[in-house]
Formats: structure tokens, C-alpha cells, sequence
């Protein structure tokens, strides 16, 4: 196994990154031409700009000594000096504006690119979250946007810097060559020499990233989720969790030391090269020179001349392989995040043929499912047909494929096997947002946003009015009337302290009944119930069970339970069990058979009527006292 996962991220490595150099700079202009122009010209402009900066630094003095040594008018060195001073000064100026304008731009341009990340990561294929792969790619798509040295917003100001060093290379070389040809050829050598050094650093700093990331994810789990989320306080210390925590810390800790010792101690290999190098180089140019002067072939402007461009051709060289290394890193983040925007969508986005107009069937054909990183299926050859306007019960222990089935037949995921057909077709030849128009879902696991009761009922955008009728009404079917009443602001009230001050909480009952009020105002033509009384009282739960008739009146229904005399008013019952439909059939016949479904129900029963026994004989108890 071990053998056949290692193969597996050999290959992944091999086939990245996606998208070539040239390909990444072409993606992130036309990216700043549609979302920061200014960020396009600050960028551009910068080149001429460091130019032209460099132009005055490498003359300027030079010039003044040149000027000094074959004039007598103090006034015409004075105006040459000031001059060229001045001149470097506004330039000077202008490279730090543009710096300037440059670091706002690239704020507003990660915003964009965050949003566009996130916005993807919520509207793409749902299925497309359960696969390794897909999250690891997310996980570097993410750090696009959030590594502060090389991340992908930086890249056209990377290539911008990179290209002005190479401008300044032929500038400052053409200058040295006027000394000799073969200094130029000599630098060259020395800079370069440890290329392929620094790209065998990057290379394998960027193959253990997923590691080092999986491990600051633990870290972040324990330090963000466990160690300051008060619901985890009862259970730590009941229970003394502390220490193998702390220990569980300290060992993520240490793998994480050893990962960056890994990568430190190849910086330190390249930086020792690039140390040495630079002392060849500089060595070797400044002997030269100086063999040169002494042997007066060079007066003193061109010593002047030679030595400031020795010098900003070795501050250039350097450059040019620092920032070189950071559009390739740079290259590689874009890379992942333009290969996790570019995911394809298995749905249909386009058109698609029209919605079923009332209650619709849904039928099965020989469906087996397994999860990306699962070892065997969830689901295995299940076949059968929901008729329209069928009530449906799915009962089965934890891990029988009750929830699986759900998404299935909401479209959310795609049969390893067979095929499900809604209304006589392929959930792919509906358009995506209008097949999940269809089905109204109140999970067992909820999530309420950070805004109002009303918004998270009706879920409009926020162009869009809320009909106060339909909301009123579909509250006070769910059983929440009272509560609204009894708040300040009634509908409109905050939900999430943490994210609205002032905002309120609701328990898991009233949470699901907003949940069931949500599914009301959608009006759906399917309507799917995972485990909806899990979190009600009795006194709700009766109610609700007394609302289901009313609640998917007309509609193709499935209802999800475990607890199995809820599921008599139900028109079948498909009990799971070892990935099958083991039985089916109603209340009545699945308890005539005397299977699997009869042996849950009166083991569930015998706990019902032995706490009905038990409040007896209190109450007879507490009579003859």
C-alpha cells in the first residue's frame, strides 16, 4: 500500500506545476487589467523609471569629477552638480511613488483573488471536497494570496524588478566592457554559477510544502479549535486531556522543527555558495581594476566611472537571482491557483433541459458509491424508484449510507456506478443551480450564518425583498412564532455573538425549527428530512410529526430516521444495512417479517416501555406515600 501511495505523489510531483512562466505573467496582467489597471502601468512604468535611476547613480559622479578636472568656473560645476543631483532626487522620488501606489494596488488585488478563491471553493462541485488531491491543491492555492515573501500578488512587481535588473546587467556590463570583454564573461560565470543550486533548493522546498502544511494545520486544529474553543473545556478537564494534548503539541512542534532544519540547512548550502561566489567575483573585478589604474590605462573619472559599475553590477547580480527565485515561486503559487479556479465542473453550468413542473420520481439504477479516500463502497448496487409524491423513510444504523444516498439523490455527488435519474433524466442535463432549486434538505448538522433570522430563512441576495407574508407564515409553521415575538427586533433580530455584538444564539431545537422554516419558504419539490426532531423536545417532536402530512403535501419526500416508530406515517421504509437496501416494505410488513428492522424496533422499544415502567412505578409510589 505504502509502495502504490508513494508512486502516486511521485506522479503528482511530475506533472506540476500546470501552467508555464510566460503563461503565469500573461495570467496575472489580464488578472490587474480587470480588477487594478493602475497596478498594470505601476508595474510597466517601474522599468524605465529604476532606469533612468540608475543612468544618474552609475554618471553622476563620474561626470562631476570630470567637470571639476576641465573647468575653472565654479559656477558651471556648481549648476552641473545641483543638476544632476536634483535629477536623481526626482527620480528617486518617483521609483518610491510608484513603490508606493504599487503596495496599495497589490492589497486590492489579494482581496480579489482571495474572493475569487473562496467564492470558487463554495460554488464548485460539492463531490469535488471529499478528494485528497483537490484539498492539497487548495491548501497551495491558498497560500497564493497568504505568503508574505513570494506570494502570487507580488509576481508582476517581482517581474517587473526582475526585468529592470536585467536592463541594468546590459547597462552596467556594456560600461565594463569598454575595460574588457572577457570581464563581463567572468562576472557572468561567478553569478551564475550556482543557478541550478538554487533551483534544486526551490524545487525540494516546494516538494515538502504539503507536508509542512499538514502538519501547521494539526497545529492550528489544537491551538485554534481544541485550546481556545470553549466547548472543548468541560470534556479537557474532566477528563484530563490536558497533558496528552500538550504532548500531542510538543510532537507536532518537533516535526515541524525538523522540517524547517530540512530547509534551512539548504538555504545555508546556497547561501554559503552565493558567499562564495560573490568573494571570486568581487575579488577578481576589483583586482583588475586595479591592475588597470596602476599600469595608467584608466585616469580618475574612469576609475570613478568603473568602480560604480562594479559595484551596482554586483548589488544587480545578486538581485537578479533573488528576485529570479521569487517569480519561480511565485510562478508555482499562480500556478495552483489558476489550476484550482480552472477545476472543471462535472455539473451542468449552462443550459439545461426544463425543471420537472410538480412532484417528480427518482429512480435508482444499480448505483454503487465510494468516497475518493475510501478503501470500499458506501453504497452498493442500489436500485429502486421514488415514485412522485412518494413518502419514503431511510432508517439503518450510523454508517449505513443514509446520508450518501441524500446527496445522491440531491445531485451533489456522482455514482461511482449506474446512474440516478430525476424525472426520467441524468442529473448533468439539468442546469446545476436549478436542479438544487428542487430540493428543500433541514440536515442534522446544521450551520446558521452570521445575519438575520429573516436572510437565513428566505436566503435571498441581498437585492432581493423578503416577502414578510410567506415569512411570518412559514415561521410560525415551524414552531418559532413565540421566540420571534418575545425578541426586540422579532425576524430581523442578529444571530452569531461572536461575529454580531448584540446578536443572539438559538438552541439546537429552535436551530432546527428555523431550519424547517427555511425549507418551508423554498417550497421545494423534493423534501429531504435528515434526523429533523434529533434536537426537539417530545412535546415539538409529536408536533412535528403531526406537521409532516401537512409539510410535504404533493411533494416526493425522503425522511431520514433513527428512531423508527416515527416512520409508521411514511408510505415505505428502506432499511440499510452492509451498504444494501436490506428490506423494504411499510411499518406493518417489515414487522411481519421479523428481520433486521423488527430488531431494531424492539430493541428501541423495550428502552421506551422500561422508562414508561419506571415513571409508573414512581407515580405509584409517590400515591401510596
Amino acid at each position: 500500500m505504502s509502495g502504490k501511495k508513494e508512486k502516486k505523489e511521485k506522479k503528482e510531483k511530475k506533472r506540476r506545476p500546470k501552467y508555464g512562466m510566460l503563461s503565469c505573467v500573461a495570467y496575472m496582467y489580464k488578472l490587474m487589467w480587470k480588477y487594478e489597471k493602475s497596478l498594470v502601468f505601476t508595474a510597466v512604468g517601474k522599468v524605465p523609471v529604476d532606469l533612468v535611476v540608475s543612468v544618474l547613480a552609475l554618471y553622476t559622479p563620474s561626470v562631476i569629477l570630470r567637470v571639476l578636472e576641465t573647468s575653472d568656473a565654479f559656477s558651471t560645476v556648481a549648476l552641473v552638480i545641483i543638476g544632476l543631483v536634483l535629477a536623481g532626487m526626482l527620480s528617486s522620488l518617483a521609483s518610491s511613488l510608484i513603490g508606493t501606489k504599487g503596495d496599495f494596488s497589490e492589497m486590492y488585488l489579494t482581496m480579489r483573488m482571495i474572493c475569487l478563491l473562496e467564492r470558487h471553493m463554495l460554488d464548485r462541485d460539492f463531490e469535488l471536497g471529499f478528494s485528497p488531491e483537490v484539498k492539497k491543491l487548495d491548501e497551495r492555492a491558498g497560500e497564493a494570496t497568504r505568503n508574505n515573501h513570494t506570494r502570487a500578488v507580488h509576481f508582476p512587481m517581482e517581474f517587473s524588478n526582475t526585468i529592470s535588473l536585467v536592463l541594468k546587467f546590459v547597462l552596467f556590463g556594456t560600461v565594463l566592457s569598454m575595460l574588457s570583454p572577457w570581464l563581463i564573461l567572468l562576472i557572468a560565470l561567478c553569478s551564475f554559477a550556482n543557478i541550478p543550486l538554487c533551483a534544486w533548493e526551490r524545487k525540494r522546498n516546494y516538494e515538502t510544502q504539503d507536508k509542512r502544511n499538514a502538519i501547521m494545520k494539526k497545529l492550528n486544529y489544537l491551538a485554534f479549535q481544541v485550546g481556545r474553543q470553549f466547548r472543548y473545556g468541560k470534556d479537557i478537564r474532566l477528563y484530563s486531556l490536558r497533558g496528552y494534548l500538550n504532548a500531542l503539541a510538543r510532537k507536532l512542534l518537533g516535526e515541524c522543527v525538523r522540517e524547517k532544519k530540512k530547509v534551512e540547512g539548504r538555504n545555508s548550502v546556497v547561501q554559503f555558495s552565493d558567499f562564495l561566489m560573490v568573494m571570486i567575483r568581487d575579488g577578481l573585478m576589483y583586482a583588475w581594476l586595479i591592475s588597470r589604474a596602476l599600469a595608467g590605462e584608466v585616469d580618475a573619472a574612469r576609475f570613478v566611472l568603473y568602480f560604480t559599475a562594479m559595484t551596482e553590477l554586483a548589488e544587480v547580480m545578486g538581485g537578479i537571482r533573488w528576485w529570479w527565485n521569487c517569480i519561480c515561486e511565485g510562478a508555482l503559487q499562480i500556478s495552483d491557483f489558476r489550476e484550482c479556479l480552472e477545476m472543471p465542473d462535472r455539473m451542468n453550468r449552462g443550459k439545461g433541459i426544463p425543471l420537472p413542473q410538480g412532484a417528480f420520481p427518482i429512480e435508482f439504477r444499480n448505483v454503487s458509491y465510494r468516497y475518493p479516500e475510501g478503501e470500499k463502497n458506501v453504497l452498493e448496487n442500489i436500485s429502486f424508484v421514488l415514485k412522485a409524491g412518494e413518502k419514503l423513510a431511510l432508517v439503518g444504523t450510523n454508517g449505513a449510507g443514509k446520508t450518501t444516498l441524500i446527496r445522491l439523490i440531491c445531485g451533489l455527488l456522482t455514482p461511482t456506478e449506474g446512474e440516478v435519474l430525476i424525472d426520467g433524466h441524468s442529473p448533468r442535463e439539468y442546469n446545476r443551480d436549478e436542479l438544487y432549486s428542487l430540493f428543500g434538505l433541514v440536515p442534522q448538522d446544521y450551520h446558521l450564518l452570521p445575519h438575520s433570522i429573516a436572510w437565513n430563512v428566505a436566503c435571498v441576495d441581498e437585492t432581493e425583498e423578503i416577502d414578510r407574508e410567506k415569512l411570518n407564515r412559514c415561521l410560525s409553521q415551524a414552531g418559532l412564532e413565540e421566540k420571534i415575538a418575545s425578541l426586540p427586533l422579532g425576524a430581523d433580530t442578529l444571530l452569531n455573538r461572536q461575529v454580531n455584538p448584540g446578536g443572539i444564539e438559538l438552541s439546537g431545537g429552535e436551530a432546527q425549527k428555523l431550519l424547517l422554516a427555511r425549507l418551508l419558504y423554498r417550497e421545494p419539490k423534493c423534501i429531504i428530512l435528515d434526523e429533523p426532531t434529533a434536537a426537539l423536545d417530545p412535546i415539538a417532536e409529536d408536533r412535528m410529526y403531526r406537521q409532516y402530512d401537512e409539510i410535504t403535501n404533493g411533494a416526493t419526500s425522503v425522511f431520514i430516521s433513527h428512531r423508527l416508530a416515527s416512520t409508521r406515517f411514511c408510505d415505505r421504509i428502506f432499511l440499510l444495512d452492509g451498504a444494501r437496501i436490506a428490506e423494504t416494505g411499510t411499518h406493518e410488513e417489515l414487522m411481519a417479517a421479523g428481520k433486521k428492522y423488527r430488531e431494531l424496533f424492539d430493541v428501541q422499544s423495550k428502552y421506551y416501555k422500561a422508562g414508561q415502567t419506571e415513571g409508573a412505578d414512581a407515580e405509584r409510589k409517590v400515591e401510596t406515600l
